[in-house]
């Protein structure tokens, strides 16, 4: 028998490493779920949400059991200033995870032959475990952040799976949490994105303004800057040339042909553009345009609507904008500006967005994700609208509250799932989180478990409702197991978990 190029590297791949990357995924787990404290403090108080526990929710995924006491007792400032360095973060389980996977490490050579639907399940899996187990919550939120910003839709074609992992590795993980002008200029070299928004057509004798457009609409200034439809045209000439090989040894990499290059002069928005190198002219075309003014205000808008309110408070976009222009694009800086705000510590509450509500369910019942069965949990975001880098336009998922209040079912639906069992590769340690809370009674699961959701005890209303719909007989009994878990579910289905 004889096997094709891609056949071969994929089965060798993959038979290769299948031992140890079983076992990966099985200690992954185990030293996630050892991460439940052994002690539960219940909580004290029936206050609103703090501003610590907004950022758990909003600069994160929401707290496991036991993080909202440890961040509490370090502080904002400092818990902030811990979440902005990522590499200091010990994150075991999250790592171990990564090296179960297969396809996501392989080398761009390499990546580029595997199959389609593997390369979406690999992906998927990476991204919806890291935010899940990792410690480095602000990190994979700004991720998340990121890749909507610089969206690239996973099924453009049968090519965008896996140049998308490429992205995922090269372009928004490394520069996250960095300059603003680096993530940008390694977006545009990135071959899931020219690609995408085919600039891999773009040649002086056929013109391609697809990519020249987002870069200066949705990725720098925003769509109210003052540019013109002679200035989009001028950029797609700065980047003509710009481009990915479909077939040969550079197949799915990024490549610079001058053959294709429009050499004549350029003029972007006043500013000339000309050189014998056309490597140079875009290097130039991104210095202006992540240093312009109207940059800066169009990512502050964007991370003040994300992370504070629906309606950006001006005052707190303006003071990120100039953090931003001050310290040359610095994302650590611009967000401790947002988060040490008093428009944050004040901030109006926020629906989450499907893809956070369901992180946060799972991270505030310590849930435990079997990664090959990570497909019941992705069908779940379909069915709620935010399958990770499944967004049709080039926008990214909407940020505002409106564009998710309209289908709430699913939320609800997934809520009563997980606690009775019936999310496949879900399991929730109902006895283990009841046994480190000390909870001897229905009244204390209910308020444990309110701690949990809420971050707060239960108001004497809540209290009555819950405990006369449980009852008092001893949480052993089935019955009382089953009406516990149904209330669990209604305190993640209630608005004061949804809205935060």
């Amino acid at each position: 028998m004889s096997l094709s190029r891609r056949e071969f590297l994929r089965i060798g791949s993959l038979t290769a490493v299948a031992a140890a990357t079983t076992g990966c995924s099985v200690m992954g787990r185990e030293v996630s779920q050892r991460e439940l404290p052994q002690t539960l403090v219940l909580p004290g108080s029936t206050a609103v949400s703090t501003p610590i526990h907004r950022l758990l929710n909003r600069a994160g995924y929401g707290p496991r059991p036991g993080d909202l006491e440890r961040a509490t007792t370090l502080g904002l400032a400092a818990y902030l200033e811990e979440q902005l360095h990522p590499e200091a973060i010990e994150d075991t389980a999250a790592d171990l995870l990564l090296r179960s996977l297969t396809l996501y490490p392989m080398d761009a050579s390499q990546l580029v032959e595997q199959d389609e639907q593997e390369a979406t399940t690999e992906l998927l899996t990476a991204t919806i475990w890291r935010a899940l187990a990792s410690k480095r919550q602000l990190y994979e939120a700004m991720v998340e952040f990121w890749s909507d910003h610089f969206h690239i839709y996973l099924r453009k074609n049968e090519q965008m799976p896996t140049l998308k992992i490429l992205d995922d590795r090269a372009v928004i993980r490394p520069h996250a949490l960095g300059k603003f002008r680096d993530l940008l200029a390694a977006s545009a070299h990135s071959p899931a994105m020219l690609v995408y928004l085919d600039n891999h057509e773009n040649t002086k004798e056929s013109p391609n303004e697809n990519y020249a457009r987002e870069l200066l609409e949705l990725h720098t200034l925003g769509v109210h800057a003052g540019y013109t439809q002679t200035d989009v045209q001028e950029v797609a000439r700065i980047l003509t040339g710009w481009t990915v090989p479909r077939n040969g040894r550079h197949k799915g990499q990024f490549t610079f042909n001058p053959d294709q290059h429009d050499v004549g002069p350029k003029t972007v928005l006043g500013q000339t553009f000309q050189s014998d190198d056309g490597e140079t002219e875009v290097a130039a075309l991104l210095d202006m345009l992540a240093g312009h003014p109207a940059a800066a205000h169009f990512i502050a808008t964007k991370l003040v609507r994300r992370f504070v309110a629906d309606e950006p408070p001006a005052s707190l976009v303006n003071r990120v904008a100039q953090s931003y222009q001050e310290t040359d694009g610095d994302i650590k800086a611009v967000l401790r500006v947002l988060f040490l705000s008093e428009e944050f510590a004040q901030a109006p509450a926020k629906l989450k967005r499907p893809y956070t509500y369901l992180l946060s369910l799972l991270r505030a019942l310590h849930a435990d994700l079997r990664p090959s069965r990570s497909r019941a949990v992705g069908r779940v975001l379909a069915q709620m609208g935010q399958l990770p880098f499944h967004w049709p336009p080039p926008d990214g998922y909407p940020d505002d509250s409106a564009a998710w209040a309209g289908n709430l079912l699913p939320r609800w639906n997934v809520a009563l799932a997980v606690l009775h069992g019936e999310l496949s590769g879900v399991r929730f340690p109902l006895e283990q989180i009841i046994t480190a809370g000390n909870a001897q009674t229905p009244p204390q699961a209910l308020a444990l478990f309110s701690g949990l959701v809420y971050g707060r005890a239960l108001t004497p209303t809540e209290s009555a409702l819950f405990t006369d719909y449980v009852g008092t007989a001893p949480l052993t009994d089935a019955a009382t197991q089953q009406r516990l878990r149904d209330s669990i579910a209604l305190m993640l289905a209630s608005p004061s978990f949804q809205w935060t």
